[in-house]
């Protein structure tokens, strides 16, 4: 039988955390390292960051193989104290950022920024700007705003074909987790033809028409399938009429 995340002797905020992720046994742990986990869950990286040392005392999450940390590379000290204090551990991480979100980082100016580039070209990382993705997606007129195309860019979409490669989770995060961004996005990208790749839930928007979502997500705070399959009946005889039989066949298929 596999060891449970909750069965290990961490933090419960770290064991929330992994929940977040997804990450409910120790298994699903293999083959992570730091790097992966910030993929997985780009937006929060101050909590991953959290947990590292944790895991790693645990013995459960390995350092990144061959990976150039911070500390091997000669830099200033006012560039290591930057990448520190935004949990950027690894040069490798350094690609996962836009140049623009390198830009917003505090301290870092013109002459440290330049010192960073120099690094980066040195040991083969490319910066991008995320300019090029909002280019690529303009003729197509979607609504996605300035956050978005950071969450975009870590995602590694470019272009439009490449939206097909994401999960209405990816988007959800790419969201920041705002559930009406996600479901107007979703349906906007639907009917521009692209397809989703399955994941191991699905959002009400993905089965029930806006109306319903809206009443169920906004009085019920019911956002998932998953959810909405654990409702008791006598929960679900509550809602409004116009929503149970719709609700019920679902269920039922």
């Amino acid at each position: 039988m596999d060891l449970k995340i909750d069965d290990l002797k961490i933090s419960e905020y770290a064991k929330n955390i992994l929940h977040e992720l997804g990450l409910t046994e120790v298994s699903d742990l293999e083959g992570h390292d730091y790097i992966s986990l910030t993929q997985k869950f780009p937006f929060k990286r101050h909590y991953i960051a959290s947990i590292i040392q944790e895991l790693n005392a645990a013995g459960y999450l390995l350092p990144p193989e061959n990976a150039v940390t911070i500390y091997d590379v000669p830099m200033s000290q006012r560039l290591l104290h930057i990448l520190e204090r935004n949990y950027i551990f690894y040069l490798s991480q350094l690609s996962l950022c836009s140049k623009e979100e390198h830009a917003r980082m505090r301290n870092l100016g013109e002459r440290t920024m330049r010192e960073l580039e120099e690094i980066c070209k040195a040991y083969g990382i490319e910066l991008h700007s995320v300019q090029s993705i909002k280019e690529n997606l303009a003729p197509y007129e979607l609504p996605f705003h300035s956050i978005h195309y950071e969450g975009l860019y870590r995602y590694r979409i470019t272009t439009f074909d490449e939206l097909n490669n994401l999960t209405t989770h990816n988007l959800h995060m790419i969201c920041q987790k705002d559930y009406n961004d996600t479901m107007k996005i979703y349906h906007a990208l639907i009917e521009n033809g692209i397809s989703f790749q399955p994941w191991e839930d699905r959002y009400l928007f993905e089965v029930f028409s806006r109306k319903d979502v809206k009443t169920l997500s906004r009085r019920y705070r019911i956002y998932t399938i998953a959810q909405l399959r654990s409702c008791a009946e006598i929960f679900i005889d509550s809602m409004p009429p116009s929503i149970i039989p719709k609700v019920k066949t679902f269920l039922a298929e």
